[in-house]
């Protein structure tokens, strides 16, 4: 009896690793799983296409509505910093800084245009306002917008896709993000 328990933990474990895509990046192994996977053929026209190695995106919340689903791209620090070294990338003052500025229970001034606008954290004066979270505006003027929060994990960079109006959960957001990637790390 013992046996056939093992054999059928094998089994449900087997089927789980077989349903999940298989991401690897930096050394890191992440099995994440189909549910929450947008393999690289199905990248939405708003994130990058990535090269092999680049990095992978997944849904945080498939499960909800698809104008509150959460998209997380996975990029290597490593490569962003690189591509962006010498230019004026908002990435150069956040998470390719020597220090990534503080942003959790910081609030954030946004600073718009209309199309266009940022979340930018306090500076010292004299400073570029580091600027973690940046938006444009929909083409369906419902006066919400996406946005894209860079933000580090380990060696990784996130990058989080959502509404303008979820803004408020940014910090919930990451930190499932980062719980997911640790429980699907291998």
């Amino acid at each position: 009896m013992k046996w056939l328990a093992l054999a059928a933990l094998g089994v449900v474990g087997s089927l789980v690793f077989f349903s999940s895509g298989t991401r690897k990046l930096n050394g890191h192994v992440f099995a994440v799983p189909a549910a929450n996977d947008i393999p690289d053929s199905s990248t939405p026209f708003f994130l990058p296409l990535p090269g092999p190695g680049d990095g992978f995106s997944f849904c945080l919340n498939p499960e909800a509505d698809l104008r509150a689903q959460i998209l997380i791209g996975v990029e290597s620090k490593k490569q962003i910093c690189s591509r962006a070294a010498g230019s004026e990338a908002l990435v150069n003052h956040t998470v390719c800084a020597p220090t990534m500025p503080p942003w959790r229970g910081v609030a954030m001034r946004k600073n718009r245009d209309g199309v266009l606008w940022r979340y930018e954290l306090p500076s010292a004066s004299g400073n570029v306002a580091a600027a973690p979270v940046s938006c444009f505006a929909l083409a369906d003027n419902s006066g919400d917008g996406l946005c894209t929060a860079r933000l580090p994990y380990k060696d990784l960079i996130l990058s989080i896709h959502l509404r303008d109006s979820r803004m408020s959960a940014l910090e919930a957001s990451y930190a499932d993000a980062v719980s997911k990637l640790e429980s699907w790390e291998r």
